[in-house]
């Protein structure tokens, strides 16, 4: 039973989904479960596995769903005396570490071109999983896109339902013209993406807000779109405008703000 509660984590985990693993380290009295004892949980509460069942195991879930939530890692101790934290009546003592394995953030990189490739090699780079759509079986391949964690062939107006785009997804949209990035714009923007930027100049950005408002797109919408897309630090340089992209979408990731580090000028010796 251990290796297949082992194998489900390892499968969400190669899979990009947020598990964790609940390990009791140390059980004394007459308690229902042993020191050692596994359980897989995933986020919803769901759960392969067992540390005993009832009251100890009820609560360690609801703990490890808080966890999960908060991404950290977490120490349990549970006294299961009648007058303890869980009023049981067997006696003794549950303690154990609930361990939190977070999925890679995520690119959604919509066309595959001198920048897309770019941002796939950065991305690898820096640990995030990578995705690439585009409309072209030459651009869209392992020969330009080597490094690509997935790669999908597909009009930009319906490909939405061959990715998972969640609030760990980072969108970059730069498709070969104004409809295609159009078109991946009205399909993203109704997602749960963290982040989604879009290349081009402020007329564009004006006339690809215009025509999604026109099809009564709310404005709150807009918040969490980038565009133009990325740092004003890059020359016409693909390689420079996808540093100056994969640099914004760090500065979201991490909630920083966009200042220089240099304490040099006023530093006193």
């Amino acid at each position: 039973m251990e290796n297949k509660i082992i194998e489900k984590v390892l499968e969400s985990i190669s899979n990009n989904i947020k598990v964790a693993l609940v390990t009791l380290t140390d059980v004394s009295g007459s308690t229902p479960t042993d020191d050692g004892n596994i359980m897989a949980v995933w986020e919803t509460g769901k759960t392969f596995g067992t540390i005993g069942g009832g009251k100890l195991e009820y609560q360690v879930i609801k703990d490890t769903v808080e966890a999960l939530q908060k991404g950290k890692n977490k120490k349990f101790s549970y006294s299961l005396m009648p007058d303890g934290d869980l009023k049981m009546k067997c006696g003794g003592n549950a303690e154990g570490f609930i361990k939190v394995f977070i999925p890679k953030n995520k690119i959604l990189m919509i066309g595959g071109g001198h920048i897309g490739e770019s941002i796939v090699h950065l991305s690898k780079f820096l640990n995030f999983q990578i995705t690439v759509v585009d409309d072209r079986e030459d651009y869209a391949n392992k020969v330009s896109l080597q490094e690509a964690d997935k790669i999908i062939i597909s009009d930009y107006s319906n490909f939405i339902d061959k990715v998972n785009i969640d609030s760990n997804t980072f969108v970059v949209i730069a498709t070969k013209d104004h409809s295609g990035d159009q078109d991946a714009l009205e399909q993203t923007i109704k997602t749960e993406a963290k982040y989604i930027g879009v290349i081009g100049s402020n007329n564009k950005t004006a006339f690809l807000k215009g025509e999604l408002l026109k099809k009564n797109y709310p404005e709150e919408d807009f918040k969490r779109v980038y565009a133009p897309v990325g740092l004003n630090i890059s020359n016409q340089d693909p390689k420079e405008i996808a540093l100056s992209i994969m640099s914004e979408i760090l500065l979201i990731k991490n909630s920083k703000e966009l200042k220089h580090m240099d304490m040099l000028k006023n530093l006193k010796v």
